[in-house]
């Protein structure tokens, strides 16, 4: 299954045929009103779409998309098509952001390690 995400800051549409499970429809509303910074929303259940208005500073897209996935109302973001506009630039925005963490931590373990061999040559 595909999905289709299109996002800016405190505004998210999601379109997958997953929302338009029963299950998913009763509970939709239920989890959006659980997290905090949630605006609004609007669901569509017959084309399985959802649009949810929110405060970035309190939530963000990444949260709200977690939860969604973990209530089962998304598919594993694994099985999302590339041609997915928005899926493929939020992926990159991921990977962009753990290479740069995986980098920071190489980079500063690393200058722990000199300045620690640096110091035990001054012994």
């Amino acid at each position: 299954m595909s999905y289709y995400i299109h996002h800016v800051p405190g505004r998210l549409r999601i379109k997958t045929a997953c929302l338009r499970r029963a299950e998913c429809q009763s509970r939709l509303g239920g989890i959006l009103a659980a997290l905090p910074g949630v605006d609004s929303h609007s669901h569509n259940g017959k084309i399985g779409s959802v649009l949810i208005h929110y405060d970035n500073a309190q939530v963000s897209a990444d949260d709200i998309l977690y939860h969604l996935y973990k209530a089962g109302c998304l598919d594993s973001p694994m099985s999302a098509s590339p041609a997915v506009s928005a899926t493929s630039g939020l992926v990159k925005q991921a990977g962009a952001l753990f290479g740069n963490a995986l980098f920071g931590t190489l980079l500063r373990k690393s200058v722990e390690t000199s300045v620690l061999s640096l110091a035990r040559g001054f012994r």
